[in-house]
């Protein structure tokens, strides 16, 4: 371990949690009203291609956030470890 590298901060990961508290909410809230959407709704014509939209734009929204949240809580500051490499 390097001595001269600082302590990973806990911001970054209370950032992290924070937006997990603020996505998980919003992704079952996403998920419930597409369900409820697929249950009632007739799919044929324009209803079936407007919940195939739905369900697009559902599934990018929750990626989105789960990416946000993903980029809070990770930390940026860190370097990857260096390759060794082993002499043959």
């Amino acid at each position: 371990m390097d001595p001269y590298t600082t302590a990973p901060r806990s911001s970054r990961w209370r950032r992290g949690v924070y937006a997990a508290g603020i996505v998980i909410p919003f992704t079952a809230s996403q998920l419930w009203a597409l369900l409820v959407l697929l249950r009632l709704a007739p799919l044929d014509g324009l209803v079936g291609q407007a919940i195939v939209l739905i369900g697009l734009g559902s599934v990018a929204a929750i990626w989105a956030g789960w990416r946000w949240t993903w980029q809070l809580g990770r930390d940026k500051d860190r370097q990857p470890a260096p390759k060794t490499r082993i002499p043959t």
